[in-house]
């Protein structure tokens, strides 16, 4: 169906160099602007693509080589599967309800995947565990209420921002310690997230008064809350924010109202400032915003994804219609290369130019409310009903992959010679090269602090050398 790229050297160490961390267009991104400073793919390529049960996708959270998901076959068996970034391989897999709800993945940071014994209920149960194995790390000694759709949110010193009943907490996800709560009373479901901007310590909500809709803005040292502007409709009978707010890299604020407009306010610091609205048609709930790298905002329109004027909300392009009449529930994702990504709630995945002219496509069937999760090496990973699917940029900095930073490999990209440096206690040591399947296609002994690998004739692709019976390797591509 589709080609692997043949000329791809993936870095994943440095992953932290580019952004914190690869679930860019949900919490991992503290700012929810959807916007990754790296290049995303910009054809179809297909670098694999796994059978995974599931009625449809769910948000997806990328750090290091580590990709983890939901998968939903019922309201008690929807357990967490963790994948290898790179080849797809199931890594585990686990309920933390014990067939009791859903096991909601919430956020991955330092190690740490964040997990909720979803039953949609006040009092849900926060796990930490480690990403390497699913094995439980602590239990938070408070209870959560996030919406199927919602994450928590990390600052640029680390601390995790996560709902509650009614509530927004802040801990410490080293611990699980709370370090303070505050009032939120979210507007309706998909909503409750809050957005930050880390340049002036301070988190938005939008939330309830009076069945009006609010935007708040809270200190993050202390959770107390500052000050509020009405988020007002602009046609008649309106609707509710089902999606979450963003913080655009110009810092103003945008809140997205499905159905009716999509407003912009600043924050003075002494109060929020309305800047423009701009009205949008038809329903679109647990969408996403994203931020352009030149500041525009993107945002779903009457089955469209329009192009606003940060600055402005001047309406400057609009794609093609991409519903098929159904779900339509796009999730936005911006790569430095000026490409914006979309999944339409449906059965495909978009990539547009910054125009909205579309570059390529591709059928993910039920993909919900996956969105495309970029990870810092630019690898873009979706989720769809029974399947996942990851996609390569075409070019990419030829830096060695250096996770055990023990050994390195050179040149990669290669064609028939691979240059092996280890260390002075791997020389004689065994080596094995697997290809993305696992199975060793090649082994030998090295021989000296650098050793010249004569490759047999090897399909196009990725590979994985390991040395010294290291339970992880150095990846290398063959072109």
């Amino acid at each position: 169906m589709k080609i692997v790229l043949t000329a791809i050297a993936l870095h994943i160490a440095s992953c932290g160099f580019a952004q914190l961390s690869g679930w860019n267009n949900t919490g991992g991104n503290s700012r929810l602007n959807g916007y990754v400073d790296v290049a995303g793919p910009m054809e179809d390529s297909l670098l694999w693509q796994v059978q995974s049960q599931g009625f449809f996708g769910t948000p997806l959270f990328i750090e290091d080589n580590f990709v983890v998901t939901m998968r939903f076959m019922s309201l008690t068996n929807a357990p967490l599967e963790c994948y290898d970034l790179m080849s797809g391989e199931l890594l585990w897999s686990r309920d933390v309800t014990n067939n009791a709800g859903r096991s909601l993945p919430v956020g991955l940071r330092d190690g740490r995947l964040f997990a909720v014994r979803l039953t949609e209920s006040p009092n849900d149960t926060l796990y930490a565990l480690d990403v390497n194995d699913g094995s439980l790390l602590y239990t938070a000694p408070f209870t959560v209420m996030p919406y199927i759709t919602e994450t928590a949110v990390f600052d640029t010193l680390g601390s995790m921002y996560i709902g509650g009943n009614q509530v927004t907490y802040k801990m410490d996800p080293a611990t699980g310690e709370l370090i303070w709560e505050t009032p939120t009373v979210e507007m309706s479901s998909g909503s409750g997230e809050m957005a930050i901007n880390n340049e002036n310590n301070t988190g938005y909500t939008v939330e309830s008064l009076n069945g009006l809709s609010y935007l708040w803005a809270t200190d993050l040292s202390n959770g107390l809350k500052k000050y509020e502007h009405l988020v007002e409709d602009l046609q008649p009978g309106g609707n509710v924010p089902q999606s979450a707010l963003m913080v655009g890299n110009n810092g103003i604020i945008y809140v997205h109202l499905t159905q009716d407009n999509v407003a912009a306010f600043t924050d003075d610091g002494t109060q929020l400032n309305l800047l423009w609205q701009t009205e949008i048609t038809g329903n679109s709930p647990f969408s996403l915003l994203c931020a352009g790298e030149d500041g525009s905002v993107y945002a779903p329109s009457e089955g469209r994804i329009i192009r606003l004027n940060g600055l402005t909300g001047e309406i400057m392009n609009e794609s093609e219609s991409i519903t098929q009449g159904g779900f339509f529930s796009p999730r936005l994702t911006a790569a430095n290369n000026g490409i914006i990504y979309a999944t339409n709630g449906e059965n495909y995945v978009y990539a547009f130019d910054s125009e909205l002219n579309i570059l390529w496509s591709d059928y993910v069937p039920n993909n919900n409310t996956s969105g495309v999760c970029i990870a810092p090496n630019g690898v873009a990973v979706v989720g769809g009903q029974n399947s996942i699917q990851a996609y390569v940029p075409s070019q990419v900095n030829s830096v060695v992959d250096v996770m055990d930073s023990s050994f390195e490999v050179y040149p990669n990209p290669t064609k028939s010679v691979l240059f092996v440096k280890c260390s002075a206690k791997q020389v004689g040591k065994e080596y094995s090269i697997r290809d993305c399947t696992g199975r060793i296609v090649h082994a030998g002994l090295l021989q000296q602090l650098v050793s010249a690998i004569q490759l047999p004739q090897l399909s196009p692709g990725v590979y994985l050398l390991n040395a010294d019976a290291q339970a992880q390797g150095v990846r290398f591509v063959v072109e």
